[in-house]
Protein backbone atom coordinates (compact mmCIF):
# COMPACT_ATOMS: atom_id res chain seq x y z
CA UNK A 1 0.00 0.00 0.00
CA UNK A 2 2.90 2.33 0.70
CA UNK A 3 4.43 1.64 -2.70
CA UNK A 4 1.28 2.69 -4.55
CA UNK A 5 0.89 5.95 -2.64
CA UNK A 6 -1.20 4.94 0.37
CA UNK A 7 -0.62 6.77 3.66
CA UNK A 8 -1.02 4.75 6.84
CA UNK A 9 -3.23 6.06 9.63
CA UNK A 10 -5.06 4.45 12.56
CA UNK A 11 -8.81 4.80 13.00
CA UNK A 12 -10.94 3.91 16.04
CA UNK A 13 -12.91 0.72 16.53
CA UNK A 14 -15.60 2.45 18.62
CA UNK A 15 -17.86 4.74 16.57
CA UNK A 16 -20.57 7.14 17.77
CA UNK A 17 -23.99 6.20 16.42
CA UNK A 18 -24.48 9.66 14.88
CA UNK A 19 -22.09 9.06 12.00
CA UNK A 20 -23.80 5.77 11.12
CA UNK A 21 -27.20 7.46 11.21
CA UNK A 22 -25.99 10.08 8.73
CA UNK A 23 -25.35 7.34 6.14
CA UNK A 24 -28.45 5.37 7.24
CA UNK A 25 -26.19 2.42 8.03
CA UNK A 26 -27.37 2.35 11.66
CA UNK A 27 -30.73 0.86 10.64
CA UNK A 28 -29.85 -0.85 7.35
CA UNK A 29 -26.70 -2.87 8.14
CA UNK A 30 -27.80 -5.97 10.03
CA UNK A 31 -24.28 -7.11 11.01
CA UNK A 32 -23.50 -3.87 12.85
CA UNK A 33 -22.63 -4.47 16.50
CA UNK A 34 -24.45 -1.86 18.61
CA UNK A 35 -23.61 -1.04 22.22
CA UNK A 36 -24.87 1.49 24.77
CA UNK A 37 -22.66 3.37 27.22
CA UNK A 38 -23.43 4.03 30.89
CA UNK A 39 -24.59 7.50 29.84
CA UNK A 40 -27.15 5.89 27.48
CA UNK A 41 -25.27 6.96 24.36
CA UNK A 42 -25.27 4.58 21.38
CA UNK A 43 -22.07 3.36 19.72
CA UNK A 44 -21.13 0.86 17.03
CA UNK A 45 -18.14 -1.42 16.81
CA UNK A 46 -16.52 -0.66 13.47
CA UNK A 47 -17.30 -3.18 10.72
CA UNK A 48 -16.00 -0.73 8.12
CA UNK A 49 -14.59 2.79 8.23
CA UNK A 50 -16.36 4.89 5.60
CA UNK A 51 -18.29 6.74 8.31
CA UNK A 52 -15.05 7.62 10.11
CA UNK A 53 -12.62 8.31 7.29
CA UNK A 54 -14.89 10.53 5.17
CA UNK A 55 -15.42 13.31 7.75
CA UNK A 56 -11.73 12.98 8.67
CA UNK A 57 -10.64 13.67 5.09
CA UNK A 58 -12.72 16.86 4.96
CA UNK A 59 -9.74 18.37 6.79
CA UNK A 60 -7.34 17.34 4.02
CA UNK A 61 -9.33 17.59 0.77
CA UNK A 62 -10.30 21.10 -0.34
CA UNK A 63 -8.95 21.46 -3.88
CA UNK A 64 -8.38 19.38 -7.01
CA UNK A 65 -4.70 19.69 -6.08
CA UNK A 66 -5.40 17.40 -3.10
CA UNK A 67 -6.64 14.61 -5.41
CA UNK A 68 -6.18 11.76 -5.89
CA UNK A 69 -5.34 10.69 -2.38
CA UNK A 70 -5.51 7.42 -0.45
CA UNK A 71 -5.22 6.42 3.21
CA UNK A 72 -5.26 2.99 4.83
CA UNK A 73 -5.07 1.34 8.22
CA UNK A 74 -4.72 -2.14 9.72
CA UNK A 75 -7.21 -2.68 12.52
CA UNK A 76 -9.67 -5.05 14.17
CA UNK A 77 -13.23 -5.15 12.87
CA UNK A 78 -16.47 -6.61 14.17
CA UNK A 79 -19.57 -8.05 12.48
CA UNK A 80 -22.54 -9.61 14.20
CA UNK A 81 -22.56 -12.77 12.09
CA UNK A 82 -25.50 -15.06 12.80
CA UNK A 83 -23.49 -18.13 11.81
CA UNK A 84 -19.84 -17.48 12.55
CA UNK A 85 -17.93 -20.59 11.47
CA UNK A 86 -14.69 -22.07 10.15
CA UNK A 87 -12.51 -20.53 12.83
CA UNK A 88 -10.93 -17.30 11.59
CA UNK A 89 -12.33 -17.69 8.08
CA UNK A 90 -15.67 -16.26 9.15
CA UNK A 91 -15.71 -14.74 12.60
CA UNK A 92 -17.36 -11.91 14.47
CA UNK A 93 -13.97 -10.34 15.19
CA UNK A 94 -11.31 -10.17 12.49
CA UNK A 95 -8.14 -8.34 11.47
CA UNK A 96 -8.21 -6.34 8.26
CA UNK A 97 -6.35 -3.87 6.08
CA UNK A 98 -8.67 -1.37 4.45
CA UNK A 99 -7.78 1.57 2.24
CA UNK A 100 -9.92 4.43 0.95
CA UNK A 101 -9.24 6.72 -2.01
CA UNK A 102 -10.78 9.88 -3.50
CA UNK A 103 -10.71 10.99 -7.14
CA UNK A 104 -11.88 13.79 -9.41
CA UNK A 105 -13.35 11.43 -12.00
CA UNK A 106 -14.63 7.89 -12.46
CA UNK A 107 -11.82 7.31 -14.95
CA UNK A 108 -9.20 8.20 -12.35
CA UNK A 109 -10.78 5.82 -9.84
CA UNK A 110 -10.66 3.02 -12.40
CA UNK A 111 -7.02 3.85 -13.14
CA UNK A 112 -6.16 3.56 -9.44
CA UNK A 113 -8.24 0.40 -9.08
CA UNK A 114 -6.00 -1.32 -11.65
CA UNK A 115 -2.95 -0.29 -9.62
CA UNK A 116 -4.45 -1.66 -6.40
CA UNK A 117 -5.52 -4.82 -8.21
CA UNK A 118 -1.96 -5.55 -9.30
CA UNK A 119 -0.65 -4.78 -5.79
CA UNK A 120 -3.15 -7.25 -4.29
CA UNK A 121 -2.28 -9.96 -6.79
CA UNK A 122 1.40 -9.41 -5.96
CA UNK A 123 0.65 -9.81 -2.25
CA UNK A 124 -1.25 -13.06 -2.73
CA UNK A 125 1.44 -14.42 -5.03
CA UNK A 126 4.08 -13.76 -2.38
CA UNK A 127 1.91 -15.71 0.06
CA UNK A 128 1.85 -18.68 -2.31
CA UNK A 129 -1.82 -18.17 -3.15
CA UNK A 130 -3.48 -17.97 -6.57
CA UNK A 131 -6.17 -15.30 -6.44
CA UNK A 132 -8.92 -14.77 -8.99
CA UNK A 133 -10.53 -11.34 -9.40
CA UNK A 134 -14.28 -11.88 -9.60
CA UNK A 135 -17.19 -9.56 -10.24
CA UNK A 136 -19.78 -9.44 -7.47
CA UNK A 137 -22.72 -7.31 -6.42
CA UNK A 138 -21.90 -4.29 -4.26
CA UNK A 139 -24.06 -5.47 -1.36
CA UNK A 140 -24.57 -3.08 1.54
CA UNK A 141 -21.53 -1.02 0.59
CA UNK A 142 -22.31 0.06 -2.95
CA UNK A 143 -24.96 -0.08 -5.64
CA UNK A 144 -22.22 -0.46 -8.24
CA UNK A 145 -20.26 -3.51 -9.32
CA UNK A 146 -17.59 -4.59 -6.84
CA UNK A 147 -14.66 -6.94 -7.19
CA UNK A 148 -13.64 -9.81 -4.93
CA UNK A 149 -10.27 -11.53 -4.71
CA UNK A 150 -10.98 -15.24 -4.41
CA UNK A 151 -8.47 -17.98 -3.58
CA UNK A 152 -9.24 -21.50 -4.72
CA UNK A 153 -9.70 -23.78 -1.71
CA UNK A 154 -12.02 -26.65 -0.78
CA UNK A 155 -12.68 -24.81 2.50
CA UNK A 156 -14.19 -21.86 0.63
CA UNK A 157 -17.74 -20.54 0.92
CA UNK A 158 -18.28 -19.42 -2.69
CA UNK A 159 -18.46 -21.05 -6.10
CA UNK A 160 -16.77 -19.22 -8.96
CA UNK A 161 -16.51 -19.70 -12.71
CA UNK A 162 -13.16 -18.81 -14.24
CA UNK A 163 -11.60 -18.95 -17.67
CA UNK A 164 -8.58 -21.18 -18.24
CA UNK A 165 -7.22 -18.81 -20.91
CA UNK A 166 -7.71 -15.28 -19.53
CA UNK A 167 -8.49 -13.35 -16.34
CA UNK A 168 -12.31 -13.65 -16.61
CA UNK A 169 -13.87 -14.81 -13.36
CA UNK A 170 -17.33 -14.39 -11.84
CA UNK A 171 -19.17 -15.47 -8.72
CA UNK A 172 -21.88 -18.00 -9.66
CA UNK A 173 -24.50 -15.99 -7.67
CA UNK A 174 -24.61 -13.30 -10.41
CA UNK A 175 -23.30 -15.37 -13.32
CA UNK A 176 -25.10 -15.53 -16.68
CA UNK A 177 -22.81 -18.34 -17.80
CA UNK A 178 -22.21 -21.88 -16.60
CA UNK A 179 -19.47 -24.47 -16.38
CA UNK A 180 -18.20 -25.54 -19.80
CA UNK A 181 -19.36 -22.38 -21.59
CA UNK A 182 -16.95 -20.47 -23.77
CA UNK A 183 -15.44 -17.46 -22.04
CA UNK A 184 -17.50 -14.32 -22.75
CA UNK A 185 -14.36 -12.18 -22.52
CA UNK A 186 -11.73 -13.86 -24.68
CA UNK A 187 -13.90 -16.37 -26.56
CA UNK A 188 -11.07 -18.91 -26.48
CA UNK A 189 -11.09 -20.69 -23.14
CA UNK A 190 -13.81 -22.67 -21.40
CA UNK A 191 -15.17 -21.88 -17.96
CA UNK A 192 -14.24 -24.08 -15.00
CA UNK A 193 -16.14 -24.27 -11.71
CA UNK A 194 -14.23 -24.08 -8.43
CA UNK A 195 -14.76 -23.56 -4.70
CA UNK A 196 -13.09 -20.43 -3.37
CA UNK A 197 -12.74 -18.17 -0.36
CA UNK A 198 -12.86 -14.37 -0.48
CA UNK A 199 -9.70 -12.75 0.90
CA UNK A 200 -10.04 -9.22 -0.45
CA UNK A 201 -12.43 -6.84 -2.17
CA UNK A 202 -12.79 -3.50 -3.92
CA UNK A 203 -15.88 -1.30 -3.84
CA UNK A 204 -16.70 1.62 -6.10
CA UNK A 205 -18.51 3.86 -3.60
CA UNK A 206 -19.23 6.64 -6.06
CA UNK A 207 -20.20 9.91 -4.37
CA UNK A 208 -22.46 8.45 -1.66
CA UNK A 209 -20.26 9.12 1.37
CA UNK A 210 -18.92 12.37 -0.05
CA UNK A 211 -22.51 13.65 -0.30
CA UNK A 212 -23.55 12.20 3.07
CA UNK A 213 -20.80 14.13 4.86
CA UNK A 214 -20.62 17.10 2.46
CA UNK A 215 -17.04 16.34 1.47
CA UNK A 216 -16.36 18.61 -1.50
CA UNK A 217 -13.40 20.00 -3.41
CA UNK A 218 -12.95 22.99 -5.70
CA UNK A 219 -12.16 21.98 -9.27
CA UNK A 220 -9.94 23.82 -11.78
CA UNK A 221 -12.87 26.00 -12.84
CA UNK A 222 -13.61 27.08 -9.28
CA UNK A 223 -16.73 24.91 -8.92
CA UNK A 224 -17.50 22.83 -5.84
CA UNK A 225 -17.78 19.10 -6.58
CA UNK A 226 -18.05 15.76 -4.77
CA UNK A 227 -15.10 13.37 -5.26
CA UNK A 228 -15.48 9.73 -6.30
CA UNK A 229 -14.57 7.34 -3.48
CA UNK A 230 -13.14 3.82 -3.53
CA UNK A 231 -12.73 1.21 -0.79
CA UNK A 232 -10.14 -1.59 -0.84
CA UNK A 233 -10.21 -4.36 1.77
CA UNK A 234 -7.78 -7.17 2.47
CA UNK A 235 -8.73 -9.71 5.16
CA UNK A 236 -5.53 -10.42 7.06
CA UNK A 237 -6.83 -12.96 9.58
CA UNK A 238 -9.07 -14.52 6.89
CA UNK A 239 -6.09 -14.88 4.55
CA UNK A 240 -4.20 -16.56 7.38
CA UNK A 241 -7.01 -19.11 7.64
CA UNK A 242 -6.91 -19.74 3.89
CA UNK A 243 -3.14 -20.29 4.05
CA UNK A 244 -3.60 -22.87 6.81
CA UNK A 245 -6.27 -24.68 4.79
CA UNK A 246 -4.02 -24.76 1.73
CA UNK A 247 -0.61 -25.51 3.27
CA UNK A 248 -0.72 -28.41 5.70
CA UNK A 249 -0.04 -32.11 6.05
CA UNK A 250 -0.68 -34.84 8.63
CA UNK A 251 1.77 -33.17 11.06
CA UNK A 252 0.14 -29.74 10.93
CA UNK A 253 0.65 -26.33 9.32
CA UNK A 254 3.34 -25.75 6.68
CA UNK A 255 3.81 -21.97 6.70
CA UNK A 256 5.03 -20.35 3.48
CA UNK A 257 8.36 -18.68 4.22
CA UNK A 258 6.96 -15.17 3.68
CA UNK A 259 4.51 -15.53 6.58
CA UNK A 260 6.18 -18.15 8.79
CA UNK A 261 6.56 -16.82 12.36
CA UNK A 262 10.15 -18.17 12.39
CA UNK A 263 12.50 -19.46 9.71
CA UNK A 264 14.51 -21.68 12.04
CA UNK A 265 13.63 -23.75 15.09
CA UNK A 266 16.70 -24.21 17.30
CA UNK A 267 16.51 -26.72 20.15
CA UNK A 268 19.20 -26.93 22.85
CA UNK A 269 19.60 -30.47 24.17
CA UNK A 270 22.22 -31.66 26.63
CA UNK A 271 25.38 -29.77 27.65
CA UNK A 272 25.67 -27.60 24.54
CA UNK A 273 24.52 -24.26 25.95
CA UNK A 274 27.54 -22.30 24.61
CA UNK A 275 27.34 -23.78 21.12
CA UNK A 276 23.57 -23.30 20.90
CA UNK A 277 23.83 -19.63 21.91
CA UNK A 278 26.57 -19.05 19.33
CA UNK A 279 24.36 -20.52 16.60
CA UNK A 280 21.42 -18.40 17.78
CA UNK A 281 23.49 -15.20 17.75
CA UNK A 282 24.89 -15.91 14.28
CA UNK A 283 21.44 -16.55 12.83
CA UNK A 284 19.97 -13.48 14.52
CA UNK A 285 22.77 -11.21 13.28
CA UNK A 286 22.15 -12.55 9.77
CA UNK A 287 18.55 -11.34 10.01
CA UNK A 288 17.06 -14.82 10.36
CA UNK A 289 14.11 -15.20 12.74
CA UNK A 290 14.79 -18.02 15.23
CA UNK A 291 12.60 -19.82 17.73
CA UNK A 292 15.22 -20.76 20.33
CA UNK A 293 14.10 -23.47 22.77
CA UNK A 294 16.78 -23.26 25.48
CA UNK A 295 14.82 -25.00 28.26
CA UNK A 296 16.71 -27.56 30.30
CA UNK A 297 14.60 -30.59 29.37
CA UNK A 298 15.24 -33.96 27.79
CA UNK A 299 14.79 -34.73 24.09
CA UNK A 300 11.92 -37.09 24.93
CA UNK A 301 10.01 -34.40 26.86
CA UNK A 302 10.65 -31.82 24.13
CA UNK A 303 9.26 -34.20 21.52
CA UNK A 304 6.11 -34.83 23.57
CA UNK A 305 5.55 -31.07 23.95
CA UNK A 306 5.99 -30.44 20.22
CA UNK A 307 3.53 -33.23 19.31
Amino acid sequence: MDNIGGREILMPMLHPAEIWKITKGWDSIDVLFKIKSRTEKDYALGQSQEEVVTPLMKEFIQSYRDLPTAVYHVQWKFRDELRAKSGILRGREFFMKDMYSWHETQEDFERFYEIVKQAYLKIYKRLGLTAKVTEASGGAFSQKISYEFMVLTDAGEDDILYCNSCEFCVNTEIAKVKKGDMCPKCGKGKLDLARASEVGNVFDLGQKYSKDFELTYTDKGGESKYPIMGCYGLGISRTMGVIVEKFNDSKGIIWPETVAPFKVSLIQLGKVEKEAKEIYEKLTKAGIEVLFDDRDITAEKNLRIQI
